[in-house]
């Protein structure tokens, strides 16, 4: 009978995912699935994708809830026909969740350690015979009338929301459709959240608020990761783990971290006041935990920067011919939309494949050298960075270039980009321009070898032919590994990258 039951595993999309958040159920239990059927939403650490069914059959049971955080490989549903009972289903997810267990449980010990552990064998079993509710019901008593009103409505998968905005909708029980959008791009932010849920009288999670001791007060820490030994100290030192700061291996907290936090705590408390008249002020702040993005981008940047030896060359050009030219070609074809960004990514890509030493990237061991040019572009969204890649942009016309940065950019901000858009590249290109940044270092991005860093493009003296004259001038940073690259490598990249910058139509022929 097992042969007809079907599981629905976390895939590995891209080479650095270890485990994926569950973020909504497209279907519900008892529902017809086709194989290429959307089925439930998971966010990695840089975007949310979409899990869509490999096989046919009927949704029998749903193993990872809204909220959960499973490695990669873990159950996350069964399919089967309806002739399947409900103890083969039983069966069949109580062997695979002994193997494949939630992210956060890394160690018996760990589990044991934390009571409040969201999922199980039995309780997952028992999904066979009841819907799933898509978000976690309000636990709080005398949960105000108008926090149920935010919990009803239609199924809210579909609402464009940020991953953090969604989580936390998850933990309120707020339903999405209830909400207010006036994030970017019309998404529902993190902010509309906490508005709707502070005016219906609900309680915002990580919030601090005043006792009778003045101690604040911290959000249930059985979600935050922590080595065996951290969670049991804690619970012995009486220390919420939010309190503590994170920095054991794999994003835990650590024994360390714990002891520390303790010091503090009775260091504050042993503090006597100054006068008796003194009055303790609370310092009014915002506990929230760093999202899986964020955890990424800090553990990446900090070990860029810890064992690449970064060395930096600067250099100014001249965009005035450039900018004519930019306006030549956006006046005669009206549905380009040029930028001076796309410009320089067009000029790295032609000086990449002269100087293909910068073209490359770095593991420690061996060097990678590219042909083509795989260009990373840098964008801000809402809970982080993330570098698009424009593919073999030496062989792309300045309107392609154009066209494909914003489509990238614009499913960035979505969170809809696939692994393979962003994950690679041979060279990152970081432009604060727009912001009025004159100058700015960048960390290379691992494991590239090198990211230029793009100034503003500005009105400045300079002498021409002995005479003082205005010209539009932008400041270039290149930061290379000196492992790999060495100064006058990087030298000779900038002094072509300045020629392609002030003589664009030699990298249009």
């Amino acid at each position: 009978m097992s042969a007809q039951i079907k599981p629905i595993n976390m895939p590995k999309w891209g080479m650095e995912m270890a485990e994926g958040d569950i973020n909504s159920w497209h279907v519900e239990i008892g529902a017809q699935v086709n194989a290429g059927d959307d089925l439930v939403d998971v966010e990695t650490s840089k975007i949310v994708n979409t899990v869509t069914a490999t096989n046919s059959g009927i949704l029998r049971a749903i193993v990872g809830q809204p909220g959960d955080t499973l490695a990669v490989g873990a159950l996350l549903g069964v399919l089967a026909d309806a002739n399947t009972s409900d103890a083969d289903i039983q069966a069949f997810i109580a062997s695979h969740t002994a193997a494949a267990a939630p992210a956060e449980s890394s160690t018996p010990a760990e589990k044991s350690s934390t009571p409040a552990e969201k999922s199980s064998p039995p309780a997952a079993a028992q999904a066979t015979t009841a819907a799933p509710a898509p978000a976690k019901a309000d636990t709080k008593p005398n949960a105000p009338d108008a926090m149920s009103k935010l919990a009803a409505g239609a199924d809210d998968s579909g609402v464009a929301a940020s991953p953090v905005a969604r989580r936390l909708a998850a933990e309120y029980g707020v339903n999405l459709n209830n909400i207010s959008a006036t994030g970017r791009h019309g998404r529902v932010s993190k902010r509309d959240l906490d508005a709707a849920v502070s005016a219906a009288g609900g309680q915002l999670i990580g919030a601090h608020t005043a006792s009778s001791s003045h101690a604040p007060r911290y959000p249930d820490d059985s979600t935050v990761k922590a080595t065996p030994v951290a969670r049991r100290l804690a619970r012995d030192l009486g220390i919420n783990l939010h309190q503590c700061r994170v920095s054991g291996d794999r994003g835990r907290v650590c024994k360390a971290d714990v002891e520390a936090a303790a010091a503090l705590h009775n260091k504050l408390q042993a503090k006597p006041s100054s006068t008796a008249t003194e009055v303790a002020v609370e310092e009014a702040f915002e506990l929230q935990a760093m999202s899986g993005m964020r955890k990424t981008i800090a553990a990446r940047l900090q070990a860029s920067k810890q064992t690449a030896p970064h060395f930096r060359v600067q250099i100014d050009a001249e965009l005035d011919a450039l900018l004519a030219v930019r306006k030549q070609l956006n006046d005669a074809n009206t549905n380009a939309k040029i930028s001076v960004n796309d410009f320089i990514v067009k000029a790295c890509a032609s000086a990449l494949t002269r100087v293909p030493a910068i073209n490359v990237q770095f593991d420690g061991e061996q060097v990678k050298y590219f042909r083509d040019a795989d260009i990373s572009v840098a964008v801000a969204i809402d809970e982080g960075l993330i570098t698009p890649i424009v593919k073999q942009a030496n062989s792309k016309g300045l309107i392609a270039i154009s066209n494909e940065v914003r489509d990238l950019a614009t499913r960035a901000k979505l969170n809809r980009l696939k692994p393979n858009e962003f994950q690679g590249g041979s060279f990152c290109i970081s432009n604060l321009g727009m912001f009025g940044i004159k100058q700015f270092d960048a960390i290379i991005n691992p494991p590239q070898g090198a990211i230029l860093a793009v100034g503003a493009g500005e009105q400045r003296p300079v002498v021409k032919n002995g005479q003082l004259a205005v010209a539009t001038v932008v400041s270039l940073t290149l930061s290379s590994d000196h492992r790999i690259i060495d100064g006058a490598v990087a030298a000779q990249f900038m002094s072509v990258l300045k020629g392609y910058l002030e003589q664009p139509a030699t990298m249009l022929g």
